[in-house]
């Protein structure tokens, strides 16, 4: 098998979704890290219930998804 044909059989990242036009899709889970680094970003640092949540959505299925985190701040 030369290079080439082992380069074009390689799945970049095998759990990244398509839409049906060949665009890359965000991660489900991407506006859970924004709110983990939007807690990072404010004094004082919001991070553990944000970060808990991120980590839950990771290990949750799809459509199974633990609820946005809401500051209490606003």
């Amino acid at each position: 098998m030369s290079d080439n044909d082992r380069t074009s059989n390689f799945v970049f990242n095998k759990h990244s979704e398509k839409n049906p036009n060949g665009q890359q899709v965000q991660h489900r889970c991407n506006g859970y890290l924004e709110d983990v680094l939007e807690g990072v970003s404010q004094w004082p640092m919001d991070v553990s219930k944000p970060f808990s949540l991120f980590l839950s959505c990771l290990r949750s299925q799809p459509g199974q998804e633990p609820p946005r985190y809401k500051s209490q701040k606003d």
